[in-house]
């Protein structure tokens, strides 16, 4: 097998549109949809909606996240965190579908789109999205590359919670309704708890491959079994914080529907938690990722249902 020198510097071939799309790893996605519904809905709520800042919001949001990916995917090859074994990334570079240069370019473009459409936002809402737009930025490049390289440092569920979590949620209700919100803060907890599970479930996946490489993901520094319960706590944490919000007025009651997708969170908790062997987990990552995605449409449509009620 060619070493890791001699596959980074190939002759550069174009790359077929679906290894650009498996690369952006589209099943983890949701992670960017859920908090710009949920922040959006509650300020329709509250009254607001702008469809051109809802798009562009949502579509900064995204690149965002398929940036991120792009860097991880580079970042941990260059810093041979990963192999041409790894379940934990796409190996396109082992695989020579495209080169380390193209990987790292791929990340490039979209934040400069991401970047564009925050410029957007700025001229639309004001100079303060400036720090929204430089702090996702700066959380989603540093998550994996040096010097804080927060992934392999246990920081990675942090940093996942504040920004797909807090910032994307209650930044896309500012960009619409310009003040602080405590709803739109309570809102983003539950968001958070659920995109940070779908990161654990990802580091429970990869716990024996980041173990090799001493990657400090929380399991590896805590142990297979706590990220099994940590799995659990997030899930069920996420149902829970919202009940304690709509018992104290912070959301209007109708959020309380999203127990319906519960039996959802139920079977995977419990599946996760029985789990022996990797594929499980590998199935465990798109269910919470789908979970995600239900679980933020539902409040989102249960916020917008309470402007009836």
């Amino acid at each position: 097998m060619r070493d890791a020198r001699s596959i980074s510097q190939r002759t550069a071939q174009p790359v077929a549109l679906k290894t650009w799309v498996k690369t952006s790893r589209p099943f983890t996605l949701t992670a960017a949809v859920s908090p710009v519904l949920v922040g959006t809905a509650l300020a329709g709520y509250e009254g607001t909606f702008h469809i051109w800042t809802f798009l562009a919001t949502f579509f900064s949001c995204l690149f965002l996240q398929i940036g991120t990916n792009y860097f991880n995917e580079y970042f941990d090859y260059r810093y041979g965190l990963d192999h041409a074994g790894s379940l934990g990334a796409m190996t396109v570079i082992f695989k020579q579908e495209m080169t380390a240069g193209q990987v790292l370019g791929g990340g490039i473009f979209c934040f400069v789109v991401a970047a564009l459409l925050g410029v957007a936002l700025i001229f639309a809402v004001g100079p303060e999205i400036i720090l929204f737009g430089l702090a996702g930025i700066l959380i989603a490049y540093f998550y994996s590359a040096k010097p804080f390289k927060f992934s392999s440092r246990g920081l990675g569920d942090v940093m996942v919670f504040l920004a797909m979590g807090v910032l994307m949620t209650w930044g896309s209700y500012y960009v619409q309704i310009h003040h602080w919100s405590w709803s739109a803060l309570a809102a983003s907890i539950p968001i958070g708890f659920l995109v940070t599970s779908i990161l654990n479930m990802n580091n429970v996946r990869d716990y024996q491959d980041d173990l090799a490489v001493n990657k400090g993901t929380l399991p590896v520094r805590f142990g297979l079994k706590f990220g099994q319960r940590f799995h659990a706590a997030l899930l069920f944490g996420s149902y829970l914080a919202t009940t304690i919000f709509v018992i104290s007025r912070l959301l209007p009651w109708p959020c309380l529907l999203v127990w319906l997708t519960f039996p959802l969170a139920y079977t995977n908790v419990r599946s996760v938690l029985q789990a022996t062997e990797r594929k499980t987990f590998i199935v465990g990552i798109k269910k919470t990722s789908m979970l995600h995605l239900v679980f933020g449409v539902v409040l989102a449509v249960s916020i917008l249902l309470a402007i009836f009620l």
